[in-house]
């Protein structure tokens, strides 16, 4: 039976130093490549060498021993991402060279065109950091919808999900409306819809805790957060 839970990202970490490394790696890579590919963009880099320079990100990080020496109790592993991040950046530039595709860099499979298409839909933001950690919130509230879509799917919650979507999704009619459209008197549509958002809660301070300390769960919340206002 697979586990209940899927792998935390220390978790991810603690196994990219050992005997599956490389299924680790394309775990951690599925998860976190998207706000890193954003940080390349943001600094002026093409998709493709966005694309291949997460691509040597990984892979080195996987080959050094700098998986080795993070440690889950000194804080966020998105901050010490984004710094690897920013680092081989500027090794890169400082270093005069091209990326030469395809070439020596050891290949991951990447949903480049789901970011290309998220991409065109909306301006590159200039903001290196700030597109990092949009990406990042943004990860974390899909894996968190997922989640939830997930029990309500099994049955592990009653009711339907679509409503969940709809009301989430910023295009709620009116209360009454909906309540008829459903078969719901409007406390029922109310009380239901107040606890799919305190799952929802619950499913994001589950996905944040797995990256930070116990201790900063509230005030990376509140990062994501500010990572998702419109600017």
């Amino acid at each position: 039976m697979p586990p209940v839970f899927p792998d935390t990202r220390w978790t991810l970490v603690s196994r990219a130093r050992g005997p599956d490394a490389q299924v680790a790696l394309h775990e951690l890579l599925a998860q976190y490549w998207a706000p890193v590919w954003r940080l390349y963009r943001a600094r002026g880099l093409t998709p493709e060498d966005a694309e291949e320079l997460a691509q040597e990100l990984f892979v080195e990080l996987m080959d050094s021993e700098s998986l080795a020496r993070v440690d889950a109790s000194r804080g966020r592993f998105r901050t010490w991402l984004r710094a690897c991040a920013t680092n081989h950046h500027l090794r890169w530039l400082e270093s005069g060279r091209a990326l030469k595709r395809g070439g020596a860099v050891r290949r991951v499979a990447l949903d480049t065109q789901g970011l290309l298409e998220v991409e065109a839909a909306s301006a590159v933001q200039p903001d290196a950091e700030g597109a990092f950690d949009r990406a990042w919130a943004e990860g974390v509230m899909a894996r968190a919808m997922a989640a939830l879509r997930a029990e309500y799917a099994d049955g592990t919650r009653g009711g339907d999900f679509g409503l969940v979507e709809r009301a989430f999704g910023g295009t709620l009619p009116a209360y009454r409306e909906l309540a008829a459209e459903a078969g719901m008197s409007v406390p029922q549509l109310k009380s239901f819809l107040h606890r799919a958002r305190g799952r929802f809660r619950e499913l994001l301070t589950r996905e944040v805790r797995e990256t930070v300390g116990e201790d900063q769960v509230e005030a990376e919340l509140q990062a994501l957060f500010v990572a998702l206002a419109p600017s």
